[in-house]
């Protein structure tokens, strides 16, 4: 593990990480996305047993209070996490339960969101959020409508949600009496499930449910504002996103380095030619801003910062601008091998287009930050 992957934590920490490392190299994630991209029958998208196996490793509880079995850590250490699954873009589940659903969760009162919380650290559940890969600068993703008959909620609606088929629950905005909650629905009790792959080889499901009959337990949280409802997915979940997409980021920036190492044309090393050095000096220039900028973010978290939805939406714009052009670089330097399945490069230009979508993209996190600092555009041409 490269020394920028343990800067800033303690001992314990660091060998959490170096043991995460260790466990995905000698488990080739890259090989199962390969092969699950290239239609070999038998390959799910991802692995229970080993979404079983990392949950026992501490990775789904890593975030967790002690009550809900949790290790008790900052959430900037589920940060330091994804950052190195981002590195080996890990096909389980981690991204969307951890990153997403586990601050959602965190920010629901009642006993319903904590047996949730429980669950998801014993490796017994995975949870999706919908909607995180809908949220643009056009609006926010459609909620689900919930009724209450005779003592019974009845929902309806449609959402998107990743990591389906394959997640146990599905957590989605839902429109009540009075303001906005989180649901928590089964995708099994969906009237239609409409599924495709992205790009990237994660799944991804369209849920419709027409007057489905749902627990009252279902609805977590006490009623908020949309605004609110969105806070924890905006905010913590953009941030863990972003240390996610830096992790890709990184491995994609290193890929071609060592590419520009070993590729001969002309009777020389490419990586000889000093134009080409410019350019790789200017990306590593701007990944340890990148670097710096997620790391200050995971820090307003931890402390509970004033600013923390200002450093949120910074980290995710600056990676995410990053995370396009170092993998936009890679594939011109790496030439036409580097869009196929068989180059790794490959692998990694299309997971940063899809992690870069999750709970917000550059350009909706840029226009939320200049909203948060009271810029707007000018108007009728002035400046």
């Amino acid at each position: 593990m490269s020394d920028s992957m343990i800067d800033g934590v303690d001992a314990e920490i660091a060998e959490f990480l170096s043991v995460t490392a260790d466990f995905l190299a000698d488990r080739d994630p890259l090989g199962h996305v390969r092969r699950f991209l290239n239609g070999e029958s038998g390959v799910d998208s991802f692995d229970r047993g080993r979404w079983q196996a990392q949950a026992q490793l501490g990775w789904t509880g890593i975030a967790l209070p002690a009550e809900c079995g949790g290790g008790e850590y900052p959430l900037s250490v589920a940060g330091r996490l994804l950052q190195v699954c981002g590195r080996f873009l890990v096909p389980e589940p981690v991204l969307s339960t951890v990153g997403l659903a586990v601050p959602v969760l965190l920010a629901q009162d009642g006993a319903a969101a904590a047996e949730l919380l429980t669950r998801v650290g014993a490796g017994e559940c995975v949870v999706a959020v919908a909607g995180v890969t809908e949220i643009s600068v056009g609006g926010m993703p459609p909620a689900l409508e919930v009724d209450q008959r005779e003592g019974t909620l009845v929902v309806s609606g449609a959402v998107s949600a990743l990591d389906l088929p394959g997640a146990d629950v599905v957590l989605a905005v839902a429109a009540v009496d009075g303001g906005w909650r989180w649901l928590a629905v089964d995708p099994g009790a969906a009237t239609r499930c409409t599924l495709r792959t992205l790009v990237d080889g994660r799944g991804v499901a369209r849920l419709e449910y027409d007057e489905v009959e749902v627990a009252a337990s279902a609805l977590l949280g006490s009623v908020s504002t949309a605004e609110q409802a969105w806070e924890p997915v905006l905010v913590a979940g953009s941030v863990l996103a972003g240390a996610w997409l830096l992790g890709v980021t990184e491995r994609a920036f290193e890929l071609t380095v060592d590419y520009l190492k070993t590729r001969s044309q002309f009777g020389a090393l490419i990586g000889s030619y000093q134009a080409l050095q410019h350019r790789v000096s200017r990306l590593f220039c701007e990944l340890e801003v990148a670097r710096s900028v997620v790391g200050a973010a995971l820090a307003a978290l931890d402390s509970g910062a004033e600013d923390s939805a200002l450093w949120a939406s910074a980290a995710k714009t600056r990676v995410g601008d990053l995370a396009v052009r170092v993998t936009s670089e890679a594939i011109q330097l790496h030439g036409g091998i580097g869009m196929t399945h068989e180059a790794d490069i490959g692998l990694y230009f299309k997971a940063a287009r899809i992690a870069n979508t999750i709970a917000g993209d550059n350009a909706f996190h840029r226009t939320r930050a200049s909203k948060l600092l009271n810029i707007t555009a000018p108007q009728n041409g002035t400046s």
